[in-house]
């Protein structure tokens, strides 16, 4: 897939990500160059594009060229003035939980918990410490084609159990169960999702998987706890190996936008000590129902089971 010449991006990691060369993200750039940036999108899957000196407006703005922008079901991480855009901040923020300001920190993709989960998720650095507070990203898709086919065919038979509230243990403090409400409650009903789904818009296999806690995974459908927290973790572990992963080191107003649908992502603000601010606005976009690798499989649905 060839992207517009106007969009100059280079590779920053082994099999994916890459820095957007050249570009000021205006309005009038975005509605020029907007299509030829979502290919570019696709064929990286992660891009970076730096020192975006841009009002919120705008932001939300560049998030219709990757979907409809969606609105953030907890309340308190959403932005004053922009409803679809979510504040992230390492800081004790009037109103906020103290756990938030650990929020998104281990191995997850947006909005999985969704019976139509996110899309693309895009990140700018208002305030960045000069060092820490890196943001991790890890290829499934590339994962999964570097498996035997004999995995891969297994795989592609597994159903997986999601929701955003669940927790092994309730009285933990990243536990989300402590800082949504009844109302945000009955908005997450358990779901289930194929562990192998198929790209809606490149058609390529990709491993749909998290880690239980900070993912929403319950476990695989069907399956004994025992072996399918084994399976979770022999995932995980390959997907996030060396070769997958490409580390971001933020600078002040970078933007960066990513492929949920065949990325996973993690910050590492639990590590950063809180004298060093780190504040930045989120935006997501509402993606496609998961289509699986295997027909037979079937779509995302509600559960049959549901944790309480």
């Amino acid at each position: 897939m060839a992207a517009d010449s106007a969009v100059v991006a280079d590779r920053v990691a082994e099999t994916f990500a890459a820095e957007v060369k050249g570009l000021d993200l205006t309005p009038e750039v975005i509605d020029e160059l907007g299509r030829a940036i979502f290919e570019t999108y696709l064929d990286h899957k992660v891009l970076v594009f730096r020192a975006q000196d841009i009002s919120a407006g705008t932001f939300a703005k560049f998030g219709t060229v990757f979907g409809r922008p969606e609105e953030h079901h907890v309340l308190k991480l959403r932005h004053p003035d922009e409803p679809t855009l979510t504040y992230l901040s390492n800081q004790n923020e009037p109103g906020r939980n103290k756990e938030m300001k650990t929020s998104g920190q281990g191995w997850h993709s947006d909005y999985s918990y969704k019976l139509v989960p996110g899309s693309a998720t895009m990140l700018h650095g208002l305030e960045i410490p000069q060092a820490g507070g890196d943001t991790l990203f890890a290829d499934a898709e590339s994962a999964f084609a570097a498996l035997p086919e004999e995995r891969k065919a297994y795989l592609r038979t597994l159903r997986v159990r999601h929701q955003y509230r669940w927790s092994p243990d309730r009285e933990d403090p990243w536990a989300r169960w402590k800082y949504i409400g009844p109302e945000e409650r009955r908005k997450t009903p358990e779901i289930t999702h194929p562990l192998v789904r198929r790209h809606p818009d490149t058609g390529r296999e990709t491993l749909f998987i998290q880690p239980r806690v900070i993912g929403s995974v319950i476990g695989i459908e069907g399956m004994p706890e025992d072996e399918s927290t084994a399976l979770i973790e022999e995932l995980i572990a390959h997907i996030t190996s060396d070769r997958f992963v490409y580390r971001h080191k933020w600078s002040p107003l970078d933007v960066v936008v990513w492929d949920n649908r065949c990325v996973l992502h993690s910050a590492t603000t639990k590590d950063l000590d809180e004298q060093h601010v780190r504040r930045l606005l989120r935006l997501t976009t509402a993606g496609q129902p998961v289509t699986p690798s295997l027909p037979e499989v079937g779509h995302s649905r509600l559960s049959a089971t549901s944790a309480p």
